[in-house]
């Protein structure tokens, strides 16, 4: 009945997915949906990298301090939670290749802009803002759209599966985006960043064209209702263990937006040429997530998806806290940012295989849109205040803020029964 409120419940169980284990990696390799996809996103992200690396070294630099990064992040993930106000039209769409197909030409429009400016020397404080602002809200809309794509093309048993493809693929255009980042930032300057990110949204249209994803469709509704509806799973007491999921969510978020900003603090900080140091720093560290979907794809831990997100924060904030205790050895401090970067993969595949397994395939955009509105707003208030806080705390402070807040998270993740029992 299209009136029941969506709400989360194991996923149907039927004989191949009760019997999967592990791997399942040849059977989606030969599925032509899933590997248009996957070229589609691998593009995109890899532009994305490149605009991340460029965008928050760009404002570091023009201050001296990590308050316009800061600001930078608190508009991104500002606007990131507000995917839940769309999500009831990602739900409506007959076929979400559509929304991929008008995003990569507004956001490709906007970076080539802003390495216009870079390139002329122009570029205002007001106009990155915009700028950043823009591609987030497309970005946003194009994220909706890549959460909900695995449970189109590939079954539930496999989303776990999916997930480690997914970083064994993007393992090469990801750490090519990280590192070309950083020497495009190195040897020609943020201008070639912001126009290889242009470029690369283009090409991801191009793929995009011929893929189709057209899944089970939300039923025509009013919007308010729509909205609504994608909220009935949190409300009274049935929704309760949700109430304290997203608590969770909360808490986890202020610091999950903490590693990037520290990647750029102790890059100036601790080493002589910053520059070659951000670089190397940033490609370890998301060598380091990749590794991590590999090895949580292969594993296809359905059953142990509330073990994840209870041990993963532990290992994150031991990690971080390790920072302070090495000296400014860049091998050294790269494992430990590759460490943390694993530990938050490998919590993020399990959540999200989680919310993709259990929630209705035709309000899956508001169910993963509406979850991660708590971890994006705080994570948007965390970039904000770490930011202005910044001078006060020092280098040091900063990095314990985020260690002591990880190993919390973990605490109270282990202090919530329905966490604990988290599977599918």
């Amino acid at each position: 009945m299209d009136e029941e409120p969506i709400a989360p419940g194991p996923a149907p169980e039927n004989p191949r997915a009760s019997s999967a284990g592990r791997g399942g990696w040849s059977e989606l390799l030969h599925n032509p949906r899933f590997l248009l996809l996957e070229a589609s996103g691998a593009l995109s992200s890899a532009g994305y990298a490149i605009y991340a690396v460029t965008v928050l070294y760009l404002a570091y630099g023009l201050t001296g301090n990590l308050l316009l990064a800061g600001l930078v992040l608190f508009l991104e993930y500002g606007i990131y939670t507000l995917t839940f106000l769309f999500a009831p039209l990602v739900d409506r769409a007959k076929d979400k290749r559509t929304i991929l197909l008008v995003c990569f030409p507004i956001q490709a429009a906007t970076a080539a802009l802003l390495a216009g400016e870079l390139a002329h020397g122009t570029l205002t404080t007001p106009v990155l803002l915009g700028a950043v602002a823009v591609l987030a809200i497309f970005w946003d809309l194009a994220w909706a759209v890549y959460m909900i794509a695995p449970r189109i093309v590939v079954g539930t048993d496999r989303l776990f599966a999916a997930g480690g493809v997914s970083s064994a693929l993007g393992v090469g255009t990801r750490i090519a985006g990280y590192a070309g980042g950083g020497a495009l930032v190195y040897f020609v300057g943020p201008p070639g960043g912001a126009a290889t990110y242009a470029i690369l949204l283009l090409l991801a249209a191009v793929v995009t064209v011929p893929l189709s994803l057209r899944g089970a469709t939300a039923p025509e509704e009013p919007f308010g209702r729509a909205f609504a509806r994608g909220w009935a799973a949190f409300r009274g007491r049935v929704g309760r263990p949700l109430r304290q999921f997203a608590a969770l969510e909360v808490v986890y978020g202020f610091f999950v937006a903490l590693p990037p900003l520290l990647v750029t603090l102790i890059a100036y900080e601790r080493f002589p040429d910053p520059s070659a140091a951000y670089g190397l720093l940033v490609a370890v560290y998301v060598l380091g997530g990749a590794a991590a979907g590999i090895v949580v794809g292969h594993y296809n831990p359905r059953r142990s998806v509330g073990l994840l997100i209870v041990l993963a924060p532990v290992l994150a904030g031991a990690a971080t806290l390790a920072l302070l205790a090495v000296p400014a050895d860049l091998v050294l401090i790269a494992g430990l940012f590759a460490l943390v970067d694993a530990a938050l993969s490998a919590r993020h595949e399990a959540k999200y295989a989680w919310v993709q397994a259990v929630f209705p395939p035709d309000q899956l955009g508001r169910a993963v849109s509406n979850i991660y509105l708590f971890t994006g707003l705080s994570s948007s208030i965390a970039a904000l205040t770490i930011g202005l806080l910044s001078a006060v705390l020092g280098p040091a402070g900063v990095v314990a803020t985020a260690g002591v807040g990880f190993l919390a998270a973990a605490a109270l993740a282990a202090s919530i029964p329905f966490v604990r029992r988290m599977r599918f």
